[in-house]
């Protein structure tokens, strides 16, 4: 064998090692991924399982297993890693070596801690420290279920639904531990308590402040947050920090779920909707605890619980009563904060990036640092879905507050100074559009009071809010449709725009389904609740549907068929039936061809 041939013999066997460890090492990175996802799952349980249930000798052994857990993950986590260095981003480099080298500090600090529950090492680490590293390695991974969604052939919009759903079974088994509950609490009405807090309506068949502990709250607080945001926008946000990039499918699904007309810096605007959230709750949550005196429980859970159920559009209390417990209610700076809440969370993620930025523009005028960041166009300008927002969500407002206080004003208004009863009218106004809080007894309402209250339930929020209802948007479209066509215009035109024909047939599309929906709920209701009043029936229809909360007949009252149907109204209401129905029904198929027109007699 000469020379040239032994070297090529060579070469050839190294690169066949070269492959076969390549092939060994993808599989054996798989097997890592399913024992880490595994490792997961079992934290989840045993996590579960320590929270809870009573203590005993079982969560007392479970304890011994959190740092197993923790070493397990650490390395499942970054041995693939280790074996298949992949190019990155400087941002997320960055972001992974921070997460890295907590971690590490973390396990090696467990390493000379023996004993978690004694703590006698010579540098402890905590119980909470332990379980915040092993879910923020949890969190790393979360992006692989967008892979996950990729391949499984499902319309966003149903998978958007799916997600909901999925957060609504998952809570309501949390809500069935014993440690979530004061006194016990049926899985039926655990399950209703879970759809009104993923769906931010606040309707409740027990009383949240005494038939749940601190436990029980958070969990609802948990679920309130999700379904105000939903499950997707976490996802997506953990996908895009840990990958720095997602797919087509992502996108559409992101689109899809905050009503945006553009694939466009969608993750841009997601971690925007996530930052602006949680500093819009934090500023709430500081101004309800310092606007309230004594509230008969832990005052910091109150005022963040409260904060969250506004923005939110949720209605949910902790305090017997809600708002109409003279304790919270009778603070004018509290619902003055829980108004602002409601507002800004109904008005939809967008429009509030507009009003920021109005605001910035504004403030530059005034601060000779920020003048070279003045913007030189009005983001208003041109945006005509901001503006339509805007001025329909002002004008429902005042006019929603002058009916209020002229229909009230002899009724549930009397007795109270000037400013109260504006106050009051001005809360009703902005609660009835998808909030559910009340100041007032709801009983002492006139009928024409009701029916303008549902008007107001069925409008409801924005597109891409946390509210329900057919939006503002659709109103005003179908509003001014109206008048246009009744002047004789046969297309619509807003400012110097012609709003399109798809808009417009989706706005009668919505219309349509909402009646449709919302009839057929409360003709239910009154076969199942034939004792009840028809009016009060209607109205509780009307909130569940518009995901507001408010109720006069009494939810708990209902039976157990009428309030399954209220369950699915929420349903439907937080998701939208076209969206619902768009995700069940639509075709792939497209029609390349059109049928000669031809023009019916309407009237």
């Amino acid at each position: 064998m000469t020379f040239f041939n032994l070297k090529e013999q060579v070469y050839k066997r190294v690169f066949l090692l070269q492959d076969l460890l390549k092939a060994i090492g993808k599989r054996l990175s798989l097997v890592l991924i399913f024992i880490f996802f595994l490792t997961s799952s079992v934290y989840l349980v045993l996590l579960t399982v320590h929270f809870g249930f009573r203590d005993d000798e079982v969560t007392q052994e479970i304890n011994h297993h959190f740092q197993l857990i923790l070493y397990v993950l650490f390395l499942t986590r970054y041995l693939p890693e280790l074996m298949f260095l992949r190019k990155r981003k400087p941002a997320r480099w960055i972001v992974d070596g921070i997460v890295f080298l907590f971690s590490l500090v973390i396990v090696w600090l467990n390493s000379r801690q023996p004993d978690l529950l004694t703590g006698q090492s010579p540098v402890p680490v905590s119980f909470v420290i332990l379980n915040l590293t092993i879910v923020l390695l949890i969190s790393t991974q979360l992006y692989r279920l967008s892979r996950i969604i990729n391949s499984v052939k499902i319309a966003p919009s149903l998978l958007f639904a799916i997600s909901f759903l999925f957060v609504i079974l998952l809570g309501s088994g949390l809500l069935m531990l014993p440690n979530a509950q004061s006194k016990p609490v049926s899985y039926f009405d655990a399950l209703f308590t879970s759809v009104s807090a993923v769906c931010v309506t606040g309707l409740t068949v027990v009383d949240t402040a005494s038939s749940f502990t601190y436990m029980g709250k958070i969990i609802i607080l948990c679920l309130i947050q999700a379904g105000g945001l939903g499950i997707m926008t976490f996802t997506g946000f953990f996908s895009y920090i840990f990958t720095g990039s997602a797919s087509f499918k992502d996108r559409l699904l992101l689109k899809e779920m905050m009503s945006s007309d553009t694939l466009d810096s969608l993750f841009r605007m997601l971690m925007q909707i996530i930052l602006i959230t949680f500093l819009a709750e934090l500023a709430g949550a500081v101004l309800i605890y310092f606007s309230v005196g004594d509230v008969g429980e832990n005052k910091i859970l109150f005022s963040v619980f409260h904060a969250i159920s506004a923005f939110c559009n949720a209605g949910f209390s902790t305090v017997p009563n809600g708002m109409g417990n003279p304790v919270i209610g009778e603070s004018n700076g509290f619902v003055l904060t829980i108004s602002v809440l409601i507002i800004l969370g109904g008005i939809g993620f967008p429009v509030m990036f507009t009003l920021f930025k109005l605001l910035r523009n504004a403030v530059s005028r005034f601060v000779p640092r920020m003048e070279s960041k003045k913007m030189l166009w009005h983001p208003l300008s041109n945006n005509i879905n901001h503006r339509i927002v805007l001025v329909t969500t002002g004008s429902l407002l005042i006019m929603g507050t002058l009916f209020y206080y002229l229909l009230e004003k002899n009724n549930s208004l009397q007795g109270l100074d000037g400013f109260r009863q504006f106050l009051v009218a001005f809360f009703g106004s902005v609660s009835a559009r998808t909030a559910g809080f009340n100041v007032v007894d709801l009983t002492r309402w006139t009928t024409p009071t009701i029916f303008l209250m549902i008007f107001l339930m069925w409008i409801g929020a924005s597109p891409g809010s946390t509210g329900g209802g057919i939006k503002t948007t659709t109103f005003s479209i179908a509003l001014r449709t109206c008048f246009a066509f009744i002047r004789g215009r046969t297309s619509l035109q807003i400012g110097n725009r012609e709003i399109g024909r798809e808009t417009i047939i989706r706005v009668l599309v919505v219309i349509m389904l909402s009646l449709l929906v919302t009839g057929t709920g409360y003709f239910g209701l009154l076969l199942s609740d034939s004792g009840k009043d028809p009016v009060q029936l209607l109205f509780e229809t009307f909130s569940a549907f518009g995901t507001v909360g408010l109720s006069i007949v009494n939810t708990a009252t209902l039976s157990e068929t009428g309030k399954s149907i209220i369950m699915v109204l929420m349903f439907l209401g937080r998701l939208g039936p076209l969206t619902v129905l768009t995700g069940l029904l639509v075709s792939e198929k497209r029609q390349y061809f059109k049928y000669p027109r031809q023009d019916l007699v309407i009237n």
